[in-house]
C-alpha cells in the first residue's frame, strides 16, 4: 500500500471517529396538509440540481418541484435557504427491527415460506447489540426513510424480505412492498451454519445441489397446479395438488413476481448465482458482491444489479466484524469499477456500523459511509444515486421512492450542507409528508403521539 493511500485511510478514520459525538432525538410525527420547503438547493436525483428551489408537499405526495412554485396560503413554509433538499435515503439491505434470534431459521437449509415481516419490530427496540437496545430514531438521524429488511444469510433459502418505511402511524403506513424479494445465499453462510451442526450442506457444491433440487421441485409443483387448473376440476377428474407455502413462494420467484436476492461474494459464488438465474429464468440481485468487479462485464451485459456492503469495510478487521474473515477481502474501488462498467449498484448498510467505529445494526452512518466512495472512483452524483434512485429501481419501487418528482411519496430530507461533506448533518426528515425528525427541536415529542407503528 502506498504512503499516500495509507495516509488517506488514516485521515478518513479520524474524521469518522469525530462523527461519533452527535446524538439526536426524533420529533413525533406531525400531519400537515401542505408543506413548502423553499429556497434550498434541491437535488432531485432524477433531474438537474435546482438552486433556490421549492419542494411542495400535499397529501403525503410531492405536488411540485421547481423555482417559481406557487405556494398556497395555507401551506407550512420551511425556509431552506443555504440548505440542501433531497429524497430520503433507501437502505437496500438491512436487518434493523429484527431480533437477532429471528434473523435465521437454521433448523433447515431451505425455508422459502418464512416472511421477515412476521418478525419485524418497527420500533427497533427488540434488536440489542453489545451497547444495549437500539433506538428507533437511528435511521432518521441518518436520513434513511425506507429500507429493505431481509432475513440473514445463514441458510440457503432464508425467506422473503420486505420494503418498509422508517416512520408511520400503522403497519399499513410502513409497508411499501411485501414480499419484496426471496433471500438466498450460496456463499459462506450456509456452509458455516451446517458444518457446525455436522449436517449437509457443508460444502459449496452441496449448497448448489440442494438449491437446484428445490428449484426443480418448485417447477414440478407449478406444473402440477397448472395441470389442475386446466382440467375439469369441478368434476373431480384431477385431484388438487397438496398446497405447500414454501413452493408457492418459490414459484412466485420463478415467475418473476419477486427477485432472487442471492448473497454471493466470491467470483465462484457470483458465477454460480448467474448460472442458476439463466437456468431457471428468475430475476437476480447480487447481495454483497465483494468480488463483483472481477465480473463487471458479465454483470453489465445481463443488467444484474449488485447491492454492495459498506464502503468502510476495507478499513476494519475480522475482530471488529467477526464474520468478515469468512468473505474475500473487499476492495473499496469495487463500486467505482461496477458503475463505470454500467452495472446497476446500490450501497447498503447490511446493518453494520461505520467501519467498526460506531454501534452496529444501524444505517445511521449510511450517508457518511458512502461518502468514502468518492475517493475511489464514484462521482458525487453516482453516490447519491446509489443511495436513492438506484436502490428504488433495483427494489422495484421507483414509481414511489428514490427521487423528488411530482406524484412520488414525499420522503424528503433537509441537510445543513452538501450531503457528502463530513460535517453535514440531516436537519429535517419527512416521511410520507410528515415531519418525523427535527434536529433543531431535539427531544420534542408530542404527548400521546407515536411516530412509529405499534
Amino acid at each position: 500500500m502506498s504512503v499516500e493511500r495509507r495516509r488517506w485511510r488514516i485521515e478518513r478514520r479520524l474524521l469518522l471517529v469525530a462523527m461519533l459525538s452527535f446524538a439526536g432525538q426524533p420529533l413525533a410525527a406531525q400531519r400537515t396538509g401542505v408543506i413548502a420547503i423553499r429556497g434550498g438547493t434541491v437535488l432531485t436525483i432524477a433531474g438537474p440540481v435546482i438552486r433556490g428551489g421549492t419542494v411542495l408537499i400535499r397529501g403525503g405526495k410531492i405536488a411540485a418541484v421547481g423555482v417559481n412554485v406557487p405556494i398556497p396560503n395555507d401551506a407550512t413554509v420551511v425556509d431552506a435557504s443555504g440548505k440542501y433538499v433531497m429524497p430520503g435515503l433507501i437502505d437496500a439491505m438491512s436487518y434493523f427491527g429484527i431480533d437477532a434470534q429471528d434473523l435465521a431459521e437454521s433448523s433447515e437449509p431451505i425455508t422459502p415460506e418464512l416472511r421477515i415481516i412476521d418478525a419485524y419490530d418497527p420500533t427497533g427496540q427488540g434488536f440489542a447489540s453489545g451497547a444495549g437496545p437500539l433506538r428507533a430514531n437511528e435511521l432518521l438521524i441518518g436520513g434513511v426513510t425506507a429500507q429493505y429488511v431481509g432475513p440473514g444469510d445463514a441458510t440457503i433459502v432464508s425467506g422473503q424480505g420486505a420494503i418498509v418505511k422508517t416512520a408511520g402511524r400503522s403497519l399499513a403506513d410502513l409497508v411499501v412492498k411485501e414480499p419484496a424479494g426471496m433471500d438466498l445465499s450460496v456463499g459462506a453462510g450456509p456452509t458455516k451454519t451446517f458444518r457446525a451442526k455436522n449436517r449437509t450442506p457443508n460444502t459449496h457444491p452441496a449448497v448448489m445441489s440442494l438449491l437446484r433440487q428445490s428449484l426443480i421441485k418448485a417447477q414440478e409443483y407449478d406444473r402440477a397446479w397448472q395441470a389442475y387448473r386446466g382440467s375439469d376440476s369441478t368434476r373431480g377428474r384431477t385431484p388438487a395438488p397438496k398446497r405447500e407455502p414454501g413452493m408457492d413462494a418459490l414459484v412466485k420467484m420463478l415467475h418473476r413476481q419477486m427477485p432472487a436476492r442471492i448473497q454471493a461474494n466470491t467470483v465462484t459464488d457470483i458465477r454460480g448465482a448467474m448460472r442458476l438465474a439463466d437456468e431457471f429464468g428468475f430475476d437476480l440481485i447480487i447481495n454483497g458482491g465483494a468480488q463483483a468487479y472481477q465480473m463487471k462485464d458479465e454483470l453489465a451485459a445481463k443488467k444484474i444489479p449488485v447491492v454492495l456492503g459498506p464502503i468502510s469495510h476495507p478499513f476494519i478487521s475480522g475482530e471488529e466484524i467477526p464474520d468478515l474473515k469468512e468473505y474475500p477481502a473487499p476492495d473499496e474501488r469495487n463500486a467505482g469499477w461496477l458503475r463505470q462498467a454500467g452495472v446497476p449498484i446500490a450501497i447498503a448498510s447490511y446493518s453494520h456500523g461505520l467501519g467498526g467505529l460506531a454501534q452496529p445494526i444501524t444505517a445511521k452512518w449510511l450517508l457518511i459511509d458512502a461518502a468514502l466512495a468518492e475517493g475511489y472512483g464514484l462521482s458525487e452524483d453516482d453516490i447519491l444515486r446509489a443511495l436513492t434512485l438506484s436502490p428504488a429501481q433495483i427494489l422495484g419501487v421507483a414509481d414511489r421512492l428514490g427521487s423528488l418528482e411530482v406524484g412520488k411519496d414525499a420522503d424528503v430530507i433537509v441537510l445543513d450542507g452538501p450531503p457528502l461533506k463530513m460535517k453535514t448533518w440531516v436537519e429535517r426528515v419527512y416521511v410520507s409528508g410528515e415531519l418525523v425528525y427535527d434536529r433543531s427541536n431535539a427531544g420534542a415529542v408530542l404527548a400521546g403521539e407515536q411516530r412509529r407503528a405499534p
